[in-house]
């Protein structure tokens, strides 16, 4: 028995059998007629074409430089994603640094 799947930012349709849809469900192909996956964003990885790659990295804001091969550019896209994460995070740490300092009610030392 097939399955047919739909590449839901493509839009592309293929009939492929049931013993190999698992694969194509991984990559974010949906069950035709059923609703795409809400909002999931998906990770670049080696699979994905360079203008995809490219397409990604513009659409996050992410200066390539003078990258143009695939794993450059997706190199430069990885360390862009684990910066964002860091400056997540140190942005969290900040947030709990000023509710610790409002802790005392707000006096300030005045010596």
């Amino acid at each position: 028995m097939s399955i047919t799947l739909t590449h839901p930012g493509k839009g592309r349709q293929v009939t492929v059998p049931e013993a190999v849809a698992d694969s194509y469900i991984s990559q974010g192909w949906v069950a035709a007629g059923s609703p795409a996956p809400a909002e999931q964003e998906s990770v670049p990885s080696k699979s994905w074409k360079v203008d995809e790659l490219k397409a990604y990295a513009e659409e996050h804001e992410i200066d390539l430089g003078d990258a143009t091969k695939k794993a450059d550019i997706l190199s430069v896209i990885e360390a862009a994603g684990s910066s964002e994460e860091d400056a997540d995070a140190d942005a969290d740490d900040g947030e709990a640094d000023a509710v610790s300092a409002d802790a005392d009610g707000g006096a300030e030392d005045q010596g």
